[in-house]
């Protein structure tokens, strides 16, 4: 049986709310940990507050696209957990690049068989573009890589 991998625009999302430790007063990195915290709550409405309304993932995704895919990915596991780390912040007026790596893990429903389906670990490597609107910094733009083993 095929195992589906996590779909990599929501691995994304989450890896930006679960970032580790920020400095203070670093408001890029208090964006990404922000969004760290919600996918680790697994609250959708949270995570998304920190998404640009005109968002766009590298593989077409838009924001309502991410927003459905979350909801399904949060419904699917039992246990979610992401950490980050390698976390690199490129600042800009009003726009920072950030890369980061995201480590993922959890548990999957015992529904279904969703616990053969649904992966329990991954790593992807992302590159989020984040814009400062006037209140907050949102994430615009991300791409991400898996990570061979």
């Amino acid at each position: 049986m095929r195992k589906a991998s996590a779909s990599p625009c929501v691995l994304l999302l989450i890896v930006l709310f679960v970032g580790g430790c920020a400095k203070k007063g670093d408001p890029v990195r208090e964006t990404i940990d922000a969004v760290v915290k919600a996918a680790n709550a697994r609250d959708t409405a949270a995570l998304l507050t920190r998404v640009a309304p005109d968002f766009e993932a590298a593989d077409g995704a838009s924001r309502l696209d991410v927003e459905v895919r979350l909801n399904q990915y949060f419904a699917a596991y039992e246990i979610f957990n992401v950490t980050v780390s390698d976390v690199q912040i490129e600042r800009g007026e009003g726009a920072a690049l950030v890369r980061l790596r995201a480590q993922l893990s959890g548990q999957p429903r015992a529904v279904g068989g969703l616990s053969g389906l649904l992966p329990s670990d991954a790593k992807y490597d992302f590159e989020m573009r984040l814009m400062y609107d006037g209140e907050a910094w949102k994430i615009t733009w991300a791409a991400w890589a898996p990570v061979s083993p």
